[in-house]
């Protein structure tokens, strides 16, 4: 497995920017996507999530070479996202950087938001918990983010009169919430695991033939 540096990180930004197609992510927003994919209460396949990083168009590659490595930067990206998550006192997004060292932290949560687009139902089912459910409150923030961005992406001018205590805590906040979803999918999948019960030697075999499961 690829082990994401920063060197490896810096080639994928310049593959994306170097696209054509407006619709391609660039490296923040594909961290913020790719993060919406770990956290999402059901498992999401890669062969589901890929396609959208590449909007209608699809990626331009040189050749097959150039191909699986972007694919394996990729997916380098995903398991470091993984790792990070797992590492709470020193989990970041990626967000890109302003001329005057602000972060822009809109391209993540587009990318986010384009991840609970992959499993509304699954989402739908933290919205309906009690308003101070760490999950549900993280996952209202960070939509909240998400139409704030495209607002102001849509109007320039709203830009000016957003709550600037948001905008200077975004960064932080998008990193506390992830956390919290990150925290909840470990927990939902621990309960799912110590509720399954094994199947006994001698007991009928769960794939309906009516012979003892050793059989």
């Amino acid at each position: 497995m690829q082990k994401l540096t920063e060197e490896s990180l810096a080639r994928l930004d310049h593959f994306l920017a170097c696209q054509d197609d407006d619709d391609v992510m660039v490296v923040s927003e594909l961290d913020g996507y790719l993060t919406g994919v770990v956290v999402c209460p059901e498992m999401i396949r890669p062969s589901e999530w890929l396609p959208v990083i590449w909007g209608e168009a699809g990626p331009v590659f040189e050749d097959e070479t150039e191909a699986s490595e972007i694919l394996n930067l990729i997916m380098a990206l995903y398991n470091d996202i993984i790792a990070r998550l797992n590492r709470p006192q020193a989990y970041l997004p990626i967000l890109e950087e302003d001329n005057d060292e602000t972060f822009l932290w809109e391209f993540w949560i587009e990318g986010f938001s384009k991840a609970l687009s992959l499993r509304p139902t699954a989402w739908a089912a933290l919205q309906v918990r009690p308003e101070n459910d760490p999950a549900a409150e993280a996952l209202a923030t960070l939509t909240a983010l998400a139409v704030h961005a495209l607002e102001t992406d849509d109007d320039p001018s709203l830009y000016s009169e957003a709550d600037e205590v948001l905008m200077q805590h975004a960064p932080d906040m998008i990193a506390a919430w992830a956390l919290h979803l990150h925290h909840d999918r470990l927990a939902k999948q621990a309960s799912q695991s110590g509720n399954t019960t094994k199947t006994g030697r001698n007991d009928p075999s769960p794939c309906g033939s009516g012979k003892k499961y050793k059989k």
